[in-house]
């Protein structure tokens, strides 16, 4: 009997995490309440997105993002599904370092552990090469040490190993497209909760 019980309930809290998520936001949104809800975005899209009335790009809490807007959640749920799908795509690399689709505008360099001129990785250890001296003793408090190799600053970007879609996820929100940039320090799970947090704050 206590099984029982037990499945019925757990059966219940499934039946009503289904529900939530496949309740429908049906409230035409304007640019104006996606300010509101703390998305910068500024710059428009090059690319022209068939039936969309705004295409921007900008930032949420550090992040890249990118709205497309539609007059009615029809359009949105058509074209916008299948704009926001081009500008996610994803392939595999057959030329050089490309790694999104024929319509992708907006990409980033990923597969490095690091790309940025200005963060903390920017010094490491590289051999100095044939620079005339084959030996150089470096004088480090007391001690000296001979080596190959000397603390130099690198270049400001290393070399792209796979450039991809700036944006790996979408949600349709009522009349809205929002595309997400991920952290190289999340999962898509993760990044598709953030989105799903971010996109709750439009009302």
């Amino acid at each position: 009997m206590k099984v029982l019980i037990l499945i019925m309930i757990m059966v219940s809290i499934f039946a009503c995490a289904n529900e939530q998520e496949i309740v429908e936001v049906t409230t035409i949104f304007s640019m104006e309440d996606v300010a509101s809800a703390g998305f910068k975005v500024k710059k428009d899209f090059n690319t022209d997105f068939p039936d969309a009335t705004d295409a921007k790009f900008g930032f949420y809490k550090g992040r890249d993002v990118g709205v497309i807007r539609y007059d009615t959640l029809e359009l949105a749920k058509s074209s916008g599904y299948s704009s926001a799908t081009e500008q996610t795509e994803l392939i595999e690399v057959v030329e050089k370092n490309i790694a999104y689709g024929p319509k992708v505008e907006r990409t980033k360099c990923r597969g490095t552990a690091q790309n940025k001129p200005d963060s903390s990785d920017v010094y490491r250890q590289y051999p100095r090469g044939d620079i005339g001296k084959e030996n150089i003793f470096i004088l480090n408090q007391s001690k000296f040490f001979e080596d190959n190799e000397a603390l130099t600053k690198r270049p400001s970007h290393e070399p792209c190993v796979r450039r991809e879609p700036m944006y790996t996820e979408f949600k349709i929100h009522g009349n809205l497209i929002i595309l997400m940039e991920p952290l190289a320090t999340e999962d898509k799970n993760d990044t598709i909760k953030f989105l799903n947090n971010a996109v709750s704050n439009i009302k």
